[in-house]
């Protein structure tokens, strides 16, 4: 008996953006996109405005009031939570490239009919 054909594997790499049929794209791209978004934000609010709050207690610039060790506790217990949405970022350029290719078959079907 012949051995079954194995596909090529540049043919299923190209499978990842072929787009599936009933499902919106444009939703898929903002969800992904707001996401990523959300980690940006995170991550510029910790380099931004938090890690000052850690620098000085590195120093040891200890001033003890109530808002001093407030916002050392936030900036510490939010210490890189932007990487939680850092995958959202990859996601979103596939789904990008998945909607482009989506927008171009539902145009061609809209120009059949």
């Amino acid at each position: 008996l012949p051995a079954p054909k194995q596909p090529k594997p540049s043919s299923n790499l190209l499978n990842i953006f072929t787009p599936s049929p009933n499902i919106n794209y444009d939703f898929i791209t903002s969800v992904y996109g707001g996401f990523a978004l959300l980690g940006l934000a995170l991550y510029l609010l910790e380099t931004l405005v938090l890690q000052k709050h850690l620098i000085d207690e590195d120093k040891g610039n200890s001033t003890s009031t109530n808002t001093n060790e407030t916002m050392k506790e936030l900036a510490e217990s939010t210490q890189g939570l932007y990487l939680i949405f850092a995958p959202f970022s990859v996601c979103f350029l596939w789904s990008l490239v998945v909607r482009k290719e989506w927008k171009r078959i539902t145009n061609e079907k809209q120009k059949q009919e």
